[in-house]
């Protein structure tokens, strides 16, 4: 799934100023230049800021500091989220502001609010909404609105960065992350697999976007080694595509994982995708299969995650009838299998703007979500919310700080099952480039779970077997969850609420039916169980 850019939807306001300084004044270019010209013209104008770039340095090395090439070259830098180049465009037009249009005050802003110089940007954003203002054009109501907003943002930044965490923030490597983007981290209970999106140029055709410019995405896979991460392989043929793949979410035993594809809009008229399901056989991931047509709908659906019992499911969706922009949607599984009606999650969680890559504890009642509304310090932010099993209702969505949110766009936040990591995408300055996945270790009390993992096998010959794991809770016999074990190595894990004891049931095809009981009513702490489990065969 691509980001979305942090300028959308405002490129025609580029060149409304084209004319005021074209009269004569800056007409030295040669008529051979002049295609060249309206191309890069043309490419801003669709916003394909990555395409535009080249052609505007091209066009600034012939007429070096041109008001037409080094104001789009602010632009198209603040587009590929580099604020800092951007900013040494903007503070020359800055020099003779009355060649430039009014909106250049907005752009340094955003900048420098990128940046988390909170004040600066706040004097430009200021001196834009004057000029909004004393214009009084009805035009410009849906730019005072955004520049309100920005100006919110910016005082909850200084309001969130002076009470910082008390953590570090990781990149997570040159092993993982590249000059290109890289983002939808998602990892196993265990967190010895780790599953994440990146466009570079090893993607599947090695294609280039004409949308924006970047190389179509596809989804890899990486393994923990005594070293670290290995190095990232394709997940393989049958998931990855000529076109957009994404990462999305990955089931508590490992063995479904959710995914956006990207397809063609029903009428032709852009590029869309919806949600799909693969599954791991053995060591191969099947054709992914698109989720049903409830969930996806002829709108937009990014983003999902599926809670560790896989009874529901949290995605995002722009469908009519919701609050604005993305919102969050519940859906959950009938006793057939089926999925039943989407609900919204209502105007606690979902706000005016966009609510986005969802995160479902494994506790099952506590919910990380990306959202630009709420108390957001610019772009996207980390939220988290509880959900209060006495009164049905979801807490108050609370920002959960600096440094992990930032005026960038900080998404797909995970937390590994044991509490002692987190995992999102973000863009810092010292990255590899573009966004990167990033960790960090925090000292918090780990949720109550129990992590239960290790091996089902033959008990005569030690084969790996795929079989079927059926937990129930020992007091009214309700199906807590079905999991599954990999056929070809026959690792299964089990996440587990604490407060109940457990009948196990694990099956697998001419093997005897092992059943076990296990208590974890009084338990203290998280913990992590390995239990291998033999199975006997049947005998004919």
């Amino acid at each position: 799934m691509k980001c979305r850019k942090y300028i959308q939807g405002l490129s025609i306001y580029l060149f409304l100023w084209i004319p005021f300084i074209t009269n004569g004044q800056f007409n030295h270019v040669g008529e051979e230049y002049k295609e060249v010209e309206a191309h890069a013209k043309e490419l801003m104008l669709n916003e394909q800021f990555y395409l535009a770039l080249p052609i505007y340095h091209y066009l600034d090395s012939l007429l070096p500091n041109n008001p037409k090439y080094i104001y789009p070259l602010g632009v198209c830098y603040l587009n590929k989220v580099e604020e800092a180049k951007a900013l040494s465009y903007f503070e020359k037009c800055l020099k003779e502001p009355s060649k430039y249009p009014d909106r250049l005050y907005y752009y340094t802003g955003k900048a420098y609010h990128l940046q988390l110089e909170f004040d600066k940007a706040l004097a430009n954003y200021e001196i834009y909404k004057t000029l909004l203002v004393k214009a009084k054009k009805k035009s410009n109501k849906a730019l005072l609105k955004e520049v309100y907003r920005d100006i919110e943002m910016c005082h909850n930044g200084k309001e969130l960065i002076a009470k910082p965490l008390d953590i570090t923030i990781n990149n997570l490597g040159s092993s993982i992350n590249s000059p290109f983007p890289e983002h939808g981290p998602i990892l196993s209970a265990d967190e010895s697999v780790l599953i994440f999106t990146s466009g570079r140029p090893t993607t599947t055709g090695g294609n280039i976007d004409k949308v924006d410019g970047q190389y179509f995405e596809d989804i890899y896979i990486s393994h923990k080694t005594d070293t670290g991460w290995s190095t990232p392989l394709s997940i393989g043929d049958s998931i990855n595509t000529h076109a957009h793949d994404a990462s999305i979410s990955l089931s508590a035993d490992g063995q479904k994982l959710l995914l956006y594809k990207s397809e063609k809009e029903y009428f032709g008229l852009s590029t869309q995708g919806n949600l799909y399901v693969s599954e791991l056989k053995g060591m191969h991931w099947t054709k992914p299969v698109k989720l049903p047509s409830q969930i996806c709908t002829k709108n937009w659906e990014p983003s999902a995650s599926i809670s560790a019992d896989e009874k529901f499911m949290i995605f995002s969706s722009n469908r009519p009838g919701g609050f604005g922009g993305l919102d969050l949607y519940i859906v959950k599984k009938l006793p057939n299998g089926q999925w039943a009606l989407p609900m919204n999650l209502g105007g606690v969680i979902n706000s005016p703007y966009d609510e986005d890559a969802p995160f479902i504890h494994h506790d099952g009642k506590t919910l990380y979500f990306s959202s630009n509304g709420h108390k957001s310090m610019g772009g996207f932010d980390i939220f988290m919310s509880k959900f209060d099993l006495s009164t049905f209702n979801w807490s108050e969505p609370e920002n959960i700080g600096y440094p992990i949110s930032t005026a960038h766009d900080d998404m797909h936040f995970s937390w590994t099952a044991d509490g002692k990591k987190i995992y999102f995408s973000t863009t810092r300055p010292e990255g590899f480039g573009d966004r990167d996945i990033y960790y960090s270790e925090v000292h918090k009390e780990a949720a109550k779970l129990v992590v239960l993992k290790g091996i089902i096998s033959d008990s005569l010959t030690s084969m790996p077997l795929d079989a079927t794991i059926k937990v129930l809770d020992s007091k009214n016999n309700e199906v807590i969850g079905i999991f599954n074990s990999n056929s070809s190595t026959g690792k299964y894990i089990v996440i587990l609420p604490e407060g109940k004891n457990y009948n196990f049931s694990i099956t697998s095809q001419n093997y005897n039916v092992c059943t076990d009981v296990l208590n974890f009513y009084n338990l203290e702490k998280f913990e992590e169980i390995e239990k291998n489990i033999k199975l006997c065969p049947k005998y004919k």
